[in-house]
């Protein structure tokens, strides 16, 4: 059997002593029964210097474990089952530094977690044995338990009974991959989880068990190990098979490495700690009052400001947790003294005093949990419990994503070890910023006539920058953010805006002055984003993103806020990256309608893809202000620009390690938020250069010539007469390079013959990829349309399926699969819908909803209509998307640029692709294809002109709209052919009737006497009035009245650019969902025999979102007022042999309104919960059905809004302890709901603080907690 080393030479494998490793090692002995059998094992094990032992197959009775004490484990922990079968077990050797936790043991034998810490490590030890048939019901529950972990190191290891890869991890070869392979494999990837032994051998064979039977090998006994645990890696092999048919599997740690301390960050936590905010301001005030005299530069003081306040706060943390720490082992010590009295007596004081003790330790608690969730960011905590665990995977997906295990080093091998692994990406990242420009940058540029920026704009981008500038830019930045070096956060600049802003302002205008800013604002870590499909072992695969100081960000964002409502100006609208009002989907749009034309003649048509390398970090300096030079962007701004770039240093973080800094040297930094516009600023003499040369002829359509299309650095070039084109081309772009960085990877830049008369030998030499497929900002578009379906969409619905195959072992409600939809599906989808405009039928949805609706449903019976799930927050729904809705949506918002574009059709804002698709309709206009009737025949020469009128026909006979709008254009409407044939309406036109609801006044068809005082038409028009008003007649309903046509063609007239236009099409198509629950009403009457208000009923729906932050909550009340839950008659309908009566009475029929409300042994339970209430608002709140099921009734109108938030909570809990105790006949118990209450309301307490609104907190909960704690106080 072969072993695998880690960039360890000379190291024994069985050696007991691997530089302080400790040895795991996993095997499946097939039995331990018979004493002979248990000493070859041992002594096998003791021959491989065993420390920690995994072994499956133990064949134990639970009376015979003390068969497996040895003299060197003095640490055992077992799952038997029977003397024949399963049965794992855990064994540690007396010098391993292990302190046992806790423990999870199979009653089936099948697995044994313990949890506990070797040295400072938290590890989390699994030993499994999986079943010897395909049951992927087995990986699923060890998912599940995974996901209940949080904060450790997961080492699993066992027999799994099956093969992770069907080619290599078996000796004869087999087409079928098991069930229980896919799930395993799934879970690898989702918890973060890595095969060790494949790690490193990718393409190696070894195997671990023989079959008799089968004559043949494979690889079925794994260590999987949390990838953050791969830097403590020594070795992993297979060895000989021996005294059983399994090999033992052998793993070595090293846990004594040390490790580098962190980077101090400010906790924002600490901010919704009074003392702590009197304590800044003192400090503040102090320093201030000590060091700003006129002696000492603001520089200086600015520096010294941050060094002084990052000493005072970790003054102030390390007190304040001594301080938690020792009032936590008062009340822990109080506690046990408590609860043995109240073992004693049950005195209700007593319980009282414990619930007191037990909120204060949460809070206490809390406090540290804050500082926790914050690294987590406030967003994904907000969503509460919704995905807890779905939460958990994919924190552990992003650590996945930056924990960087391996690395090839210049010459090719793979680096494990963290420290030569930082290194090695410091040396990549230190060579590319190194300055390599060695053309003439003057002789260059000079050729060029650039666009300059406007006497206005030039002074707006040069005037002294204000206080107010700098509190804007304080206030722009969201909270959550990962710091720069100094460790200082967003939120502590907001709190003290006051008087951080002036003093930045001062250093600001102090650094003008020396033309340079003090040394920490250069200063700035890098970290690491691996590129989605790129090879992680690779330097360049990663986009590096560089968490400058908030000092330095502050200063470039001002300077961006700046630059952004002039940049326009100057850049060609060719550019749409990072330029307001421009987006992504004009270059595929553009690109669309030039590939699908029907380039007729001797014309020869290519378009060729650039792919830039590391273009954001190869911008040179000295070029990039000469071009702002050029631009005339103007002195002062120039000068601060430079400033930014005079002296900058950065460091490498990689797997918690930061490498020593260093200087740059070219490159615009990704994270810096000026940075953009540099670089759109950058790269634009190269468009004017290609727009400029004669020899590169540009492709003519609509009136227009169409040279390039750039997002950013991602460039397209559309070229008639390759042959010529192309070398100048490449001449260009090169030339281009020697002044800038700008460097292409010819190999994989993409050429597409759009015509067929290409000279075969001429593209035999091109240095292209020749394809009849254009990848392009993440949308594939081959030369035939008719494959945009299959290339896009469908293939979009078979990462679904994955996806959604791959989501179904996580451990969530129906919430939080709701979530993964609209978080991760959803917005691959409207991508593709913004960007490609084809017709997709009803079958597609049905398709994409065969898929979802299942995943949502945990793959049980669909409880009720997929409409009440798909309704709005504000209606009791759970906003699952309607992907048709979305199709509509994004289709409509880009429509709206039709009527937009037809106003101005001349102008150069205008998109390109809008001017191409006009001009592809003959004898009309695009406003008149969407508001016109669809039945009316015109002529339409554009392939994506056609779509979209198919796409407008799907969205107004799905949503009942007439045919012909109010909003229809009179002058060139195929619809009414007068238009199209006499040019008198377009005097109409200029005169300002434009549309059909020009000619209604006061809402009424105007007479043509009033459309001549109005409008002032000749007399001689009146034939054409009497044309146009017997148009209107036959095509808008209630003539003469103006009709109401709703919010569609509303929005359509709205400015494209608008924000959330797309989730307002949504929001408007979704009222023509039908999703009325008035039958769930109705039930609920007919059981309860009371009748429920419409008002009550829907506040109560309303409602269901705010009774608690708490996803599972919600899903509770949802469930409830639903009526989704198994009710015993309800069970009794489906199965016969259940009996319909209640399991707690045994004397009613168990309904729903049973169940909850009317058996009589929940009354003390309802009673003792409303009185609790009417003492906390020292009111009479009786008993009533309708506030403990739907959390609202009229009677709770005269308590204050915070009460009835309470309230609302406090139902919720106690419907939670009936339905967790559904299925027994225990009694629900006022205790059990005051416990949980109270136990939950330090996570309430939480969600204030993120919110930073933690006297909200108070405001709802202070009279709550002072009938909680009014005994005595804390």
């Amino acid at each position: 059997m072969c072993t695998l080393l880690f960039i360890i030479s000379g190291v024994n494998p069985n050696s007991s002593s691997l530089s302080g490793g400790i040895r795991f090692v996993s095997w499946n002995v097939r039995g331990l029964g018979h004493v002979h059998k248990r000493a070859k094992v041992f002594s096998h094990l003791k021959s491989l210097a065993a420390d920690v032992v995994y072994l499956q197959e133990t064949h134990m009775k639970p009376t015979k474990e003390r068969l497996l004490r040895c003299s060197w484990a003095n640490q055992i922990f077992q799952s038997t089952f029977s003397s024949k079968a399963r049965g794992v077990a855990i064994l540690i050797r007396r010098t391993v530094p292990f302190r046992h936790g806790s423990t999870v043991s199979d009653p089936n034998g099948r697995f044994i977690l313990v949890t506990g810490h070797i040295h400072a490590t938290h590890v989390t030890l699994l030993n499994l044995y999986g079943p010897n048939f395909d049951s992927p019901t087995f990986f699923r529950q060890i998912f599940n338990l995974l996901s209940s972990l949080a904060d450790t190191h997961v080492i699993l290891g066992g027999d799994f009974n099956c093969v992770l890869d069907k080619h290599l991890d078996r000796s004869t070869q087999s087409s079928q991959l098991f069930n229980a392979s896919t799930v395993l494999n799934n879970m690898l990837s989702s918890t973060n989880l890595v095969d060790v032994w494949r790690l490193c051998n990718p393409t190696g064979r070894d195997y671990s068990y023989f079959s008799q039977v089968h004559k043949s090998y494979s690889r079925i006994d794994y260590f999987l190990l949390d990838s953050k645990l791969m830097s403590k890696v020594v070795c992993s092999s297979y060895h000989n098979i021996l005294i059983s048919d399994h090999s033992p599997t052998s793993l070595v740690l090293d846990f004594c490495g040390t490790k580098q301390q962190g980077n101090w960050r400010f906790h924002p936590s600490l901010l919704s700690e009074t003392s702590f905010c009197q304590f800044m301001t003192t400090k503040i005030s102090e320093f201030l009052e000590t060091n700003d005299k006129q002696d000492v530069s603001d520089s200086i003081l600015w520096e010294t400001f941050k060094v002084v306040m990052r000493g005072e706060i970790i003054s102030f943390e390390s007190s304040l947790k001594k301080e938690r720490r020792k009032r936590l082992f008062e009340i822990e010590t109080e506690l046990t003294q408590l609860e043995q009295d109240h073992k004693v007596s049950s005195c209700p004081s007593l319980f009282q005093d414990i619930i007191k003790r037990k909120f204060e330790y949460n809070t206490i608690l809390s406090s540290q949990v804050t500082d926790q969730l914050f690294r987590i960011r406030q967003k994904h905590f907000e969503f509460g419990d919704k995905p807890h665990k779905l939460l958990s995977r994919q924190l552990r997906g992003l650590q996945a994503s930056r924990a960087i295990y391996k690395i090839k080093s210049r010459s090719g091998e793979i680096l494990i070890s963290p420290k030569a692994i930082n290194e090695r990406f410091k040396e990549y990242y230190e060579e590319l910023y190194m300055s390599k420009s060695w053309g003439n940058i003057s002789d260059w540029l000079g050729k060029l006539d650039l666009p300059k920026m406007n006497d206005a704009a030039r002074e707006a981008l040069n005037s002294d920058i204000t206080i107010e500038e700098v509190s804007k830019a304080i206030k722009s930045f969201p909270n959550g953010k990962s710091p720069g070096p100094d460790g200082f956060g967003i939120e502590l600049y907001k709190k003290y805006s006051e008087k951080v802003a002036p003093l930045l302002l001062r250093m600001f205008k102090h650094s003008f002055h020396t033309q340079a800013f003090p040394r920490t604002l250069y200063e700035a870590n890098i970290s690491l984003l691996l590129k989605e499909g790129k090879d992680e072992t690779e330097c360049s695969s990663y986009r590096p993103i560089a968490l400058l100081n908030l000092d330095m960000k502050i200063f470039t964002k001002i300077l961006a806020n700046r630059l952004n409502g002039h940049v326009g100006s100057i850049i060609h609208p060719d550019q749409t990256g990072f330029i307001p009002q421009r987006f992504s989907f004009f270059n595929v749009r553009r690109l669309m309608n030039i590939m699908y034309h029907r380039h007729w003649g001797a014309s020869k048509i290519a378009v060729l893809s650039l792919d830039a390398e590391k273009a954001f970090d190869q911008v040179e300096w000295a070029y990039m202000l000469r071009v702002l030079e050029k631009f005339g962007l103007g002195e002062q701004f120039i000068s601060w620009v430079d400033m930014i770039y005079r002296h900058p240093s950065s460091s490498i973080l990689t797997n918690q390690d930061r490498s020593a800094p260093f200087f740059l040297h070219r490159g615009t930094r990704q994270g810096c938020p000026l940075s953009p516009l540099l670089f759109a600023i950058s790269i634009e003499p190269l468009a004017i250069a290609i727009r400029n040369e004669p020899s590169i002829d540009p492709v003519r359509l609509g009136n227009i010539k169409h040279y390039i299309s750039l997002y950013a650095d991602d460039v397209v070039l559309f070229l008639s007469n390759p042959e010529r084109s192309v070398p100048v081309l490449l001449d260009v772009v090169r030339s281009f390079g020697e002044i800038s960085g700008y460097t292409i990877n010819w190999q994989k830049s993409e050429f597409v013959a759009l015509t067929t008369n290409l000279d075969v030998d001429f593209l035999k030499v091109l240095p292209f990829k020749i394809t009849d497929r254009l990848k392009y900002l993440g949308v594939t578009l081959p030369k035939d349309p008719k494959l945009i379906f299959k290339l896009n969409y469908l293939e979009q619905v078979e990462k679904l399926k994955i996806d959604v195959e791959k989501w179904r072992a996580l451990p969530i409600s129906m919430v939080g699969r709701i979530n993964v939809i609209k978080m991760v599906s959803l917005p691959k989808f409207l991508y593709l819908f913004l960007n490609l405009p084809i017709f997709l039928n009803k079958q597609f949805f049905k398709v994409i909803d065969s898929v979802v609706l299942p995943f949502v449903w945990g793959f049980k019976t669909h409880r009720i209509s997929k409409v009440h799930l798909c309704k709005s927050k504000l209606k009791g729904g759970f906003a699952l998307p309607v992907f048709q809705f979305y199709y509509w949506a994004a289709n409509a918002r880009t429509l709206a640029y039709w009527q937009e574009g037809y106003k101005k059709i001349k102008s150069a804002d205008t998109p390109p692709w809008v001017v191409i698709e006009s001009g592809g309709v003959e004898n009309s206009s695009l406003p008149a294809l969407l508001f016109s009737s669809s039945n009316s025949r015109t002529k339409v020469n554009n392939f994506i002109v056609s779509n979209c009128v198919k796409i407008f026909s799907q969205i107004k006979k799905g949503c009942g709209l007439p045919d012909t709008s109010i909003h229809t254009p009179i002058y060139g409407n195929h619809a009414f052919p007068p238009s199209c044939l006499d040019a008198s309406f377009d005097i109409w036109t200029q005169k300002g009737i434009i549309t059909l609801k020009d000619l209604y006044i006061d809402r009424q068809f105007a007479s043509f006497t009033q459309l001549q005082n109005k409008f002032s038409l000749p007399a001689s028009h009146f034939f054409h009035y009497l044309q146009i008003r017997n148009y209107v007649r036959q095509s808008i309903a209630n003539f003469p009245s103006l009709p109401e046509e709703g919010s569609i063609f509303t929005l359509l007239l709205s400015s494209p650019d608008s924000k959330k236009l797309v989730s307002g099409f949504v929001k408007a198509f979704s009222e023509y969902l039908n999703s009325k629950s008035d039958f769930l009403k109705m039930a609920w009457e007919e059981e309860l025999g009371l009748l429920i208000g419409d008002e009550v009923w829907e506040r109560s729906l309303c409602m269901i979102h705010s009774c608690s932050i708490n996803a599972r909550h919600q899903l509770i009340q949802f469930k409830v007022l639903h009526r989704l839950h198994y009710s015993k008659t309800k069970l009794h309908r489906i199965f016969p042999s259940i009996s319909s009566i209640c399991d707690r009475c045994k004397l009613g029929e168990g309904c729903l309104t049973h169940l909850f409300w009317t058996c009589p042994k929940l009354y003390n339970y309802w009673l003792n919960i409303f009185n609790c209430f009417s003492d906390i608002y020292n009111c009479t709140l009786e008993p009533d059905p309708i506030i403990a099921l739907f959390g609202f009734s009229s009677s709770l109108l005269h308590l204050s809004s915070a009460a009835q938030t309470t309230v609302l909570f406090g139902m919720v809990i106690a419907k939670k302890i009936i339905l967790t105790l559904w299925k027994t006949d225990i009694v629900p118990q006022f205790k059990m709901w005051l416990t949980e209450l109270t136990a939950l309301l330090h996570m309430e307490r939480i969600r204030y603080i993120l919110a930073d609104k933690l006297s909200n907190f108070f405001d709802v909960w202070q009279p709550f907690l002072d009938h909680v704690l009014k005994q005595s106080p804390i």
